[in-house]
This record gives C-alpha cells, sequence and structure tokens, in this order.
C-alpha cells in the first residue's frame, strides 16, 4: 500500500511551485516523486484543492445514518443515565438496527457524546415557579440587597480524588484515608463586597445552628453596619 502523504506536504508542492520551483527541485527538497507531485498540480487546477473532493471514504459502510445518529442523541438526551445495553436496544426499537456494543460505543464518540459524572436535578423542581421566582428576584431587588448562604464540610477523606490512570487491563490504584476522621462544617455569607460573615464549626451544622448563624452574624452584623453608614 502507498504511503499516505499528509495535507501540509500537499500543500508545500503547491507554495513551491507557485514559487518558482521546479518539479524535479521541489521532488528533492521534499522527498517525494516526481508523479505526486504531477498528481497534486492537476487536483489543484481542476478543484483548487490538494485532495479529491469526490475520494469516497474507505471501509465498510457505517450501520448508523444521519437519521439514526439524531434518534442517538434522542435517547441520551432523554435518559442519560441508560446503560450501553440499554442505548442498544432503545435504539434497536426505534431504528429497527441492532449493533454491538462497540459500534455504539463508536457511533457516541462521533456525536460527541462521552461518559461523564451525572449532574443530579431534584425531580420534584417546578421550572414555571423556578422561572417566576427568579424574575421577581430580579424586579423588586437590587443587586446590593442580595446575599448569598451556602453549606461546606471538610473532612479527611473530602481530597480524594476519584478519578485516576493507569495502563490498559490495570487499575488505577492509591493508598488513601478510609477513616472520616474530624468534619468540620462551612457556613459563608457572599454578597458583592465579599464574604461578609463566616462560620466555622466542629461535626455538622443542624437547623439551629444554621438559623443563629443568620441572625447572629449576617442580619445583626449588616443592620450594625447600616447605621454606621446612616449616621455618617
Amino acid at each position: 500500500m502507498p504511503p499516505t502523504y499528509s495535507s501540509d506536504l500537499k500543500w508545500r508542492i503547491i507554495y513551491l511551485k507557485n514559487d518558482g520551483y521546479s518539479k524535479r527541485r521541489i521532488s528533492e527538497i521534499l522527498y517525494v516523486s516526481i508523479s505526486l507531485i504531477n498528481k497534486i498540480l492537476r487536483l489543484y487546477i481542476k478543484w483548487g484543492t490538494v485532495e479529491n473532493p469526490w475520494r469516497k471514504i474507505p471501509g465498510r459502510r457505517k450501520t448508523f445514518d444521519f437519521n439514526d445518529m439524531n434518534i442517538l442523541r434522542g435517547i441520551v438526551q432523554t435518559n442519560a443515565d441508560l446503560y450501553l445495553g440499554e442505548i442498544a436496544q432503545e435504539m434497536e426499537v426505534q431504528s429497527g438496527k441492532h449493533v454491538s456494543i462497540p459500534t455504539l460505543w463508536r457511533s457516541l464518540a462521533y456525536c460527541g457524546i462521552t461518559r461523564k459524572k451525572l449532574h443530579k436535578i431534584a425531580k420534584e423542581r417546578n421550572e414555571l415557579l423556578r422561572s417566576a421566582f427568579m424574575a421577581r428576584i430580579g424586579i423588586q431587588y437590587q443587586r446590593e440587597q442580595l446575599i448569598f448562604l451556602d453549606e461546606s464540610a471538610k473532612d479527611d477523606r473530602t481530597i480524594s480524588r476519584r478519578y485516576g490512570y493507569s495502563e490498559i487491563n490495570t487499575r488505577a490504584i492509591k493508598k488513601v484515608v478510609f477513616i472520616r476522621g474530624k468534619r468540620y462544617t462551612l457556613l459563608p455569607a457572599l454578597s458583592l463586597d465579599g464574604i461578609i460573615a463566616v462560620d466555622i464549626m466542629e461535626g455538622g451544622c443542624t437547623k439551629e445552628k444554621f438559623k443563629e448563624f443568620v441572625i447572629s452574624q449576617v442580619v445583626c452584623n449588616n443592620l450594625t453596619l447600616l447605621f454606621l453608614l446612616t449616621i455618617k
């Protein structure tokens, strides 16, 4: 089988020819045959490119056509947590084509679909009420009035990574701490001015602790600051 030349090398032939080099000199510079140079020049003169635009892709015909790929995308968008076997079964139902798992995997890669960690959204969430709430916040409040609170926790297992690399057919192994150790909870309050209040406590955060943090540090501190600004 003859060697495959890159498009960059083929374009070099065109560039050198336009610069006035002879075919023999181009052959000596690029280490290619004169017959290849003639072929590239004919393609460029006829089609304006160095690749044959009518050349068929070698190999067997793809099992899935354009419509099947759209069906595959729709299945994944509707059910993102399906296993490959379940996707293959659903494809057989909707398209009438039965394919192997490797073929399905290549089809997913061709569509730009990869396996990744699931981002879970509450099924009970009402998108209409959510949009109405966001609209009400945007209309009735200024951005300086908004304060965001969130809870974060840390123990000896927090820094453990969930993914790693290893050679084919071998496990990615790393020794990590299995004992949780002491657990700390972090409560920050964030506004446009940055973190305006923070509390770090050992153990988990209960409803009473969270309420105390909001009243004593967020509300009272901001009322004191507002009072001082009013006096000035």
